[in-house]
């Protein structure tokens, strides 16, 4: 597995969406290294790392990563942060590392069981020309990922890591994992959206309802006119918005004695 560091201080574990890579968090590692100090992996089965099996659940891949997180700071606490398909294995994560994890923080994450990326009319790229593919990668930037200008540069990066991406992410971003995941944890959570979202469908309340029945006090930031890989789309805004996240006080996760179910 392929792991990017930087920085001091408590350390922070960040995790890419699907078809990802570390170049998710590239707008934001430099920011967050001067506060902290930054873990940043390309996932097994994604960039440059190897791939792990997957079967019934992804938690080989939560296992793979808490293994590698721990030869890299031992046994210390440290923060998760993930995004999107990354959200869902971070809270497979603090469910499996439990608390050795301070802070689960979810940024446009899936895994709630809602309408996801496959509603979304995104176009394969596989078998086309060069300039076929940079032009379907464009637009699955533009229909999914971001509301801002989309450079050549981006498209690059966007290319590069889907060509890498082995593990066919999108089947378990449907299923609600994040979902089950929270209804079982206590612990203290953070959430931020950008409200041109592109994978809310009118339902962002239902989502923060379920994150506040795990942690009433978790604290959601909403970037405005910001889409869905909101770290990169506003960086400056969404690393002003995580950091106070990372460093506020944990009070006590409280919950009713009888759990609701969530529908």
């Amino acid at each position: 597995m392929v792991w990017r560091t930087g920085g001091t201080g408590e350390p922070v574990v960040l995790l890419h969406g699907g078809a990802g890579s570390w170049t998710h968090w590239v707008r934001n590692m430099g920011t967050l290294a001067r506060h902290h100090h930054v873990l940043v992996p390309d996932m097994p089965g994604f960039g440059g790392s190897d791939r792990v099996g997957l079967k019934d659940n992804i938690d080989p891949l939560a296992w793979a990563l808490i293994q590698g997180i721990e030869r890299l700071i031992g046994h210390q606490p440290f923060h998760l942060v993930g995004f999107s398909f990354g959200g869902l294995v971070a809270a497979r994560i603090a469910a499996l590392a439990k608390d050795r994890v301070r802070r689960l923080i979810l940024v446009g994450a899936s895994g709630f069981g809602l309408p996801t990326s496959l509603r979304l009319s995104l176009q394969s790229w596989r078998g086309l020309s060069e300039a076929d593919q940079a032009a379907a990668h464009a637009h699955n930037l533009r229909v999914l990922m971001l509301t801002g200008k989309i450079t050549v540069k981006t498209i690059r990066l966007q290319a590069a890591n889907a060509q890498l991406a082995r593990l066919n992410s999108r089947p378990w971003s449907n299923q609600p994992i994040l979902r089950d995941t929270l209804a079982d944890l206590k612990m203290p959570l953070g959430a931020i959206w950008g409200t041109s979202d592109a994978i809310l469908n009118s339902d962002l309340e239902y989502r923060i309802n379920i994150l506040r029945r795990c942690d009433p006090a978790c604290p959601v930031a909403l970037i405005k006119g910001a889409g869905h890989w909101v770290a990169y789309d506003a960086p400056i805004r969404f690393t002003k918005a995580l950091l106070p996240m990372l460093t506020s006080p944990f009070p006590p996760v409280t919950r009713p004695a009888v759990r609701s179910s969530l529908q």
